[in-house]
């Protein structure tokens, strides 16, 4: 109940941080603690955290963005999200990296006059739940008191423009989703693909280990020269980097209690726990839109519940039976504590205001419906003592230390770059130190890993629009902060031999060990009536399985969409193979089959349709990002993006 009551409010920033839907996979924002106010840079609104085209992304944007990612993680693992994790993950840099994106979009948005009207943003606000109540609007009071409290803006004002701001984005994505044309052809190919399926029943030979075969030098070229398609690259680049790695710096730093407890006294507010309440909840739904006649059906049951309560009955075993609470019900109404500022107001005021081991009367809160409490306990405002907040302090100023370290080393670095001007990557590689270390990326393309930093859009982008023989500034990754020298640039073309050889030496005995189980399965194959008795005689037993185009297939490893297209046209009943998969070959009969009619096909295509177009407009806007991307002067201030901790409990 708590988290849902939370999930409330972070809605609205949730729809204002998502990119058009496109970050479906990571990134809803929630509040979860472990960046809390103190980033240790500014926490003034205008404070800058990025430059977009001239644009300030604020400090307070990125730090409420943050907050939201965080949360969302620690929803998602609970205790197992430490800040460490986060630390790992390096949050700070991908929630920037999306702010960028959201601000490259809507600048685009502007550019084609899709921006928001201010009746556009009168009728969103009002289209939210939590500022409307029973049909109007709750008053500027209320939503003042919203937007600046659990929503986390200064004021109405930034709020209403981060609305803006969603709806030009929703514009813009909804032009791309115009933009997309589907033939029927692709429609109807597609449906086919994602909803036909065969149950078989089939056994695998499989190939011999290849590390048992051998792949001479003639070989290896004639199958490099026979599958050279095979081994082709893009445009690639390949650079030498100077680093300075946070964690090997890290390492040799051990800050002193002193420091630590002169860290604590100065950020000493950081450390309160919120009053808070160890409460017992009962929750009878009425959700927003309830008609009269069901919200008092709400209220009665509510009623009644108290009066059992009040009665004597047991609050545990009326809390599983009838608590529509699905956080709490299975723990006898049990929410254990809940601190100040972190639910609806009608619940909190009640939480705090009445009188310990009673039972309320209904709360009603307009986002759930009736709640009934008992508070058997409270604490009050507290401060967390330096001896429980030492750990957090030291991994966070042990991590300060470094960059700072890290950042002098490599200013340092690039000092002496910007007077030697090195004329080689030779003289670029020997300016290393201890501290700062050279790195080799190898060849890489633009959606590709750099060797030792995996994929990194800034400096790849910064690779691919620099000359041969061009510096970078300080640029700053997950491992520490780079210089970057581009070493080597090569058009799009076929891998030489030399370069791909270890991989196609794999290939070819790949090739071998298929071959021979293929050859082997066949001879199995001849005169067996069916698929268990080819079983019986591997010493197997035959397995079934239904597959379709989408999906892997157990006990088949690696490629199957031979097998996969092979069972979805061949007869039932009939034995099939031998077919090449990725771990041997397989013999199969079909079972049964799913095909589609022309009348699914006909019921289905237009909503199908809708949902491929919703799909294709989020590859499109990747492709809108990308090229934005390439064109835009974006500049991150690094410093705000370190990654920090806040106590627990707070």
């Amino acid at each position: 109940m708590l988290k849902l009551m939370r999930d409330s409010f972070h809605h609205l920033k949730w729809i204002l941080l998502a990119v058009v839907g496109a970050f479906i996979l990571g990134f809803v924002f929630i509040d979860m603690g472990l960046g809390g106010g103190g980033f240790g840079g500014a926490t003034d609104d205008r404070a800058f955290a990025a430059r977009v085209n001239g644009d300030t992304i604020t400090y307070n944007d990125y730090s409420r963005a943050l907050k939201n990612v965080e949360e969302m993680y620690r929803n998602a693992y609970g205790q197992q999200f430490t800040p460490e994790m986060a630390q790992q993950m390096n949050l700070p840099q991908q929630v920037i990296e999306s702010l960028v994106d959201q601000q490259l979009l809507f600048q685009e948005a502007e550019r084609m006059h899709l921006s928001a009207s201010p009746e556009e943003v009168r009728k969103k606000l009002l289209s939210i739940p939590t500022f409307m109540e029973n049909g109007k609007f709750v008053g500027m009071e209320l939503y003042n008191r919203y937007v600046t409290g659990p929503l986390g803006y200064a004021s109405a004002a930034d709020f209403e423009e981060d609305l803006a701001r969603e709806i030009a984005l929703q514009k813009i994505e909804s032009a791309l989703q115009t933009s997309v044309v589907l033939s029927p052809k692709s429609i109807d190919a597609e449906y086919r693909r994602a909803n036909e399926n065969a149950k078989v029943r089939f056994v695998v030979m499989p190939s011999p280990p290849e590390s048992a075969l051998t792949a001479t030098p003639a070989e290896t070229e004639a199958y490099y020269k026979n599958h050279q398609s095979e081994y082709t690259h893009g445009d690639q680049r390949t650079i030498r980097y100077l680093l300075a790695d946070f964690a090997k710096i890290r390492a040799d730093l051990n800050p002193t209690d002193e420091e630590l407890r002169r860290i604590y006294e100065a950020e000493k507010n950081r450390f309160k726990r919120p009053a808070a309440a160890h409460v017992l909840h009962i929750l009878v739904k009425s959700e927003p839109g309830a008609t009269t006649e069901a919200d008092a059906a709400a209220r009665t049951k509510a009623q009644s519940i108290v009066q059992q309560l009040r009665a004597g009955a047991d609050f545990a075993k009326l809390a599983r039976e009838s608590s529509e609470d699905p956080s709490s019900s299975g723990k006898g109404g049990d929410m254990e504590w809940v601190e100040m500022g972190q639910t609806v107001e009608p619940f909190e005021r009640a939480i705090f205001s009445i009188p310990l081991d009673q039972i309320s009367d209904p709360i009603r809160t307009q986002e759930y419906g009736y709640h009934i409490v008992k508070v058997v306990e409270r604490r009050p405002e507290s401060m967390q003592s330096f001896a429980e907040a030492k750990p957090m302090l030291a991994a966070r100023s042990a991590s300060d230390m470094a960059k700072d370290v890290a950042r002098a080393e490599i200013n340092r670095v690039n000092a002496v770059i910007k007077q030697k001007k090195p004329a080689n990557v030779q003289e670029f590689v020997a300016l290393g130190t201890g501290r700062v270390t050279s790195n080799d990326s190898g060849w890489f393309d633009r959606s590709g890993r750099i060797e030792g930093l995996g994929s990194h859009a800034p400096l790849t982008q910064w690779a691919f629009s620099a000359k041969e023989g061009d510096v970078s500034d300080p640029i700053g990754t997950p491992r520490g902060v780079a210089i970057a020298y581009v070493a080597g640039i090569r058009p799009s073309g076929i891998s030489p031999l030399a370069e791909v050889r270890e991989r196609v030496e794999q290939d070819v005995k790949k090739e071998k060990a298929r071959q021979a189980a293929r050859t082997q399965l066949a001879q199995m194959m001849a005169g067996a009536p069916n698929v268990d008795a080819i079983a019986q005689k591997l010493g197997q037993q035959a397995q079934e399985a239904t597959v379709d185009r989408l999906g892997s297939i157990a006990g088949i490893q690696g490629e199957t969409a031979q097998f996969v297209e092979a069972a979805l046209s061949a007869n039932v009943g009939q034995l099939q193979g031998p077919i090449t998969v990725g771990n041997g070959a397989v013999a199969f009969q079909v079972l049964a089959q799913k095909k589609v009619t022309p009348a699914e096909l006909a019921q289905n295509r237009t909503s199908f349709a809708d949902r491929l177009r919703t799909e294709q407009a989020r590859q499109l806007r990747s492709v809108l990002v990308d090229r934005l991307r390439k064109g835009a002067q974006v500049e991150i201030n690094d410093a705000i993006t370190r990654p920090t901790t806040t106590p627990a409990g707070v």
